[in-house]
Order: C-alpha cells, then sequence, then structure tokens
C-alpha cells in the first residue's frame, strides 16, 4: 500500500508540492522530470531534489547536506514529525478518509495501479477511529515493565489496561498507523499452555506487521529484525533497537513480505523463537526469496539451534546485553555460504 501511495505521488507532482509546502519547504518548483526545492526561505532553492521518473521507492535527493533518503524517512528526520503525521497530511492533499475504503473503490484515485493487484489481498481490513482506546486506561503496565518494557515505550505503542478484562491493551496497526485490531495480554500468571492473549477486536496479523508504522524510519535503508510477537518489538524499542517489527505468529504472509519490501530494507533477519523449526525458518526465508527475487538484500536468522535456550524463549526476553550479543554473534546469512555469519 505505501507503495501505491508513492507512485501516485510521483504521478501528481501537484499534491507531492502540496505535502512539501505543508511542512515548510520553500520554493518548490515542478519541472517535467523533477521537483526541486528548498530547506527555508533563506536556503538554495535547487539544494533539494525529488526525480519523477526512476524513483519507485520516492527518494529525496538532499544535496546539501550530502543525503539520499526516503521521502517519509527525510521529512520525519528533517522535520521531527511522526511518519502518521505524513500520511495524515496526504489524506488531506487527496481529499480521502480512509486509504482501504478508497483503494476498494474501483473510481478510485489511485486508477488502474492498485485496481490490478488488490484482488490478491486475501482478507478486508477494518479499520477502527482512535476513540475506541478511549475505553480504556492509558497507565503504564508494572508487567510490562519487569518485562524490560519501559514506560516511555508503553506510551509511544499506545499500551493500556483493560479494567474489565483485567488484561493490558496493545493497539494493533496497519503499516498506515491505522487502528485495526486490540490484543490483550492476560495481567496474571498463565499456566503453561494456556491461552496468554486474546482479541478484543479481532484482526487478521496476517495482513499487517507489529511496530511497522511506528518504527519506520528506524529500518528503511537497514537491517530489519523480524520477530514473531508484539512484545519483543516493545523490548527492542526500550532497548533503543528499534528496526523491528512482528508478524503476530510464526509464518510470514505474502501481504506481510510485500510490505516489508515496500521500505526497502538492505538486510533482512528472522529472530524466531527457541523452539520454532529449522524448516519452518527455511520455509519463512525461502517464501521471502521467491516473492523478492529481484530486490538485492542479504537474508538470515538468529541460530539459536544447539546451544542451550530455553524453549519459547525469545532473544529479546533475555535482556537487553545478552540480546546485543546475540545480534553480533548467532546470526547465520543465507547467501552463496549457508554458515557465513554477519
Amino acid at each position: 500500500m505505501l507503495e501505491v501511495i508513492k507512485e501516485n505521488l510521483i504521478k501528481n507532482p501537484q499534491a507531492l508540492k502540496e505535502v512539501l509546502e505543508y511542512f515548510d519547504y520553500s520554493n518548490v518548483i515542478v519541472r517535467n522530470k523533477y521537483i526541486q526545492f528548498g530547506r527555508d526561505k533563506n536556503s538554495s532553492k535547487k539544494a533539494i531534489v525529488i526525480k519523477l521518473e526512476g524513483n519507485k521507492y520516492l527518494y529525496v535527493h538532499d544535496y546539501a547536506r550530502n543525503l539520499q533518503q526516503d521521502f517519509f524517512k527525510y521529512i520525519i528526520e528533517q522535520r521531527r514529525v511522526e511518519f502518521t503525521d505524513i500520511l495524515s497530511v496526504i489524506k488531506s492533499v487527496l481529499h480521502i478518509s480512509d486509504y482501504y475504503e478508497i483503494f476498494d473503490d474501483d473510481n478510485n484515485i489511485f486508477g488502474g495501479f492498485y485496481k490490478n493487484i488488490k484482488s490478491k489481498r486475501s482478507s478486508k481490513v477494518n479499520v477502527y477511529d482512535d476513540s475506541l482506546l478511549e475505553n480504556y486506561c492509558f497507565n503504564g503496565n508494572l508487567r510490562f515493565l519487569q518485562d524490560n518494557i519501559s514506560l516511555e515505550t508503553q506510551r509511544n505503542f499506545g499500551i493500556r489496561y483493560d479494567v474489565e478484562s483485567q488484561g493490558i491493551v496493545i493497539p494493533i496497526r496497519d503499516q498506515l498507523g491505522q487502528l485495526v485490531g486490540i490484543k490483550v495480554r492476560c495481567n496474571w500468571d498463565v499456566e503453561d499452555g494456556e491461552q496468554k492473549y486474546f482479541y478484543i477486536v479481532p484482526c487478521s496479523m496476517s495482513q499487517t506487521l507489529y511496530g511497522y508504522s511506528q518504527n519506520y524510519k528506524y529500518f528503511t535503508n537497514d537491517v530489519l529484525y523480524i520477530f514473531e510477537a508484539e512484545k519483543s518489538v516493545l523490548q527492542c524499542y526500550s532497548y533503543g533497537v528499534r528496526n523491528c517489527v512482528a508478524l503476530g505468529s510464526g509464518t510470514i504472509s505474502k501481504k506481510q513480505i510485500s510490505i516489508i519490501l515496500e521500505a526497502n530494507p538492505k538486510k533482512i533477519i528472522f529472530m524466531h523463537d527457541v523452539g520454532f523449526e529449522f524448516e519452518n525458518i527455511m520455509r519463512n526465508i525461502d517464501m521471502f526469496q521467491s516473492y523478492s527475487r529481484f530486490t538485492e538484500f542479504e537474508i538470515g536468522y538468529w541460530d539459536y539451534f544447539n546451544k542451550d535456550y530455553e524453549n519459547k524463549i525469545s532473544p529479546s526476553d533475555l535482556g537487553k546485553e545478552e540480546f546485543i550479543r546475540i545480534m553480533n554473534n548467532e546470526i547465520r546469512i543465507i547467501g552463496g555460504s549457508h554458515n557465513d555469519e554477519i
């Protein structure tokens, strides 16, 4: 979906100009093959360029600062705004209220491109207004704090508390930051084999990646760590490792692969929980490679095999120091040699 938005901004340079001007870029001039603009009224009018041809990932070239960055990441870092702030402005500029609603409309503003691919979507995605979260207390949680999830992280990811079910509320958002479900973690000790998590607002996790919109600026052009559970993303964020997403399960879907490829990372590392069979890890890797054969990046995995780790544990469960050690010493890359380490 993000790729579609980028493509249509390129095809509609006047809309792209409006977005840039909203974020106070000056002297925005639309040419036939590129847009040029300045950082402010006092800077060069030609210092920053966005090419309108051959620019699939919508890169910004800031010659004054010797930067070449994804459009979203560039504005996030230069204007100190959030990923979702930019998407909200694009919504306003394009006069739409719901991306999914527009994409499902045969007469939508995005034309034939999305119409050709939308039939491949495996399920309908429901989007909810954030006011739904007002039903839950916006308080920090001691259990998560003890699980190495800081109060800052809980606040940034909108973790709440449901008094009725006595559960920790985890909002699930799509790649654009829209609320698509609500998951709850039982706030009491749960016996092995019993269910710790349940949905009070169901969603299809195979259609999104937990942490994608919150962490977007950290993993473009970088390593992307892929975990099974949402908790791992929260723990890593607390450790200062923020180029992470979670599948919500052990198996990656075609839609999730598509979302990852839109971020154009340079390295993909699967960080499955201990006990996930090697054959299943390789199935995920093979599936990823089959849908990304024309994209250049490395793929690896956490090699916990033949090591003394507790079953079903995530590497992030072990604390920051041990997690950093694992990242530096126990990642194997699938490439020319199956045993090449990072």
